[in-house]
């Protein structure tokens, strides 16, 4: 694929300054060892520091906890897999600069590509400063961060919801509650599942979330809602 510097600042909904930096911040070593450029190895370096200090910065002003809370959280938010999911979610990863024997054996999974994460926000921390940086942090992994969080949440109450419609029916004597997978759509990284939930196999309500579990608690508060109601 062309470097295209255009297609990637819209991706990443920032214009630099030094085109150059950003090409460095894509230019992995296999690359910069074979034509003679400098690599992404020490904006990789600065980059995971600035994360490391922007989303401290957030979860002490916008999360409760002790300590050990928040420092899990932190692992949660700067750990090799939201980095890597933001950078496949942006599209960047085929943009990566690589060298001809690393394009051969590379995967999606691997670090070059969260690492790019890092390289960026250097990148955009040196061309416009510390406002634009955070948000892209802010826009991009603690978004994802806030959007599984509430997921979680989801989750949690899953089991109650689904208890509390199953005991609904089984009081009443009005029949059994099934569940049933309609779809399952989205990259692996972002998922989106749409559940129904049937009595006595009739389609009564249905569900969505990014995880199963999730999808199958929203249709059972939405079908409970629904015979509290008279249907």
């Amino acid at each position: 694929m062309i470097f295209d510097i255009d297609e990637i600042e819209e991706r990443i909904n920032y214009k630099f300054k030094d085109k150059m930096l950003l090409r460095k911040c894509f230019t992995h070593s296999s690359y910069a060892n074979e034509h003679g450029e400098e690599s992404n190895e020490l904006l990789e370096f600065f980059g995971d520091a600035i994360i490391e200090f922007v989303v401290t910065e957030y979860l002490y002003k916008s999360c409760a906890g002790d300590e050990g809370k928040l420092t899990d959280k932190r692992k949660d938010l700067v750990s090799k897999e939201p980095l890597l999911r933001a950078v496949l979610k942006l599209g960047l990863s085929d943009y990566v600069l690589l060298g001809k024997g690393q394009k051969k054996s590379v995967s999606k999974d691997e670090k070059l590509f969260s690492s790019l994460y890092e390289s960026l926000v250097a990148g955009i921390y040196i061309d416009g400063g510390m406002t634009a940086v955070k948000s892209f942090i802010k826009t991009t992994i603690v978004a994802e961060f806030e959007r599984r969080e509430k997921e979680k949440k989801k989750i949690k109450k899953s089991a109650e919801s689904k208890s509390a419609l199953q005991e609904y029916v089984q009081k009443r004597k009005i029949g059994s509650i099934g569940y049933v997978m309609l779809s399952k759509h989205g990259p692996e990284h972002l998922p989106e599942f749409r559940v129904a939930v049937t009595l006595n196999g009739e389609r009564l309500a249905e569900g969505v979330g990014q995880s199963k579990r999730a999808a199958e608690a929203e249709a059972a508060e939405s079908a409970l809602a629904k015979l509290k109601k008279g249907r």
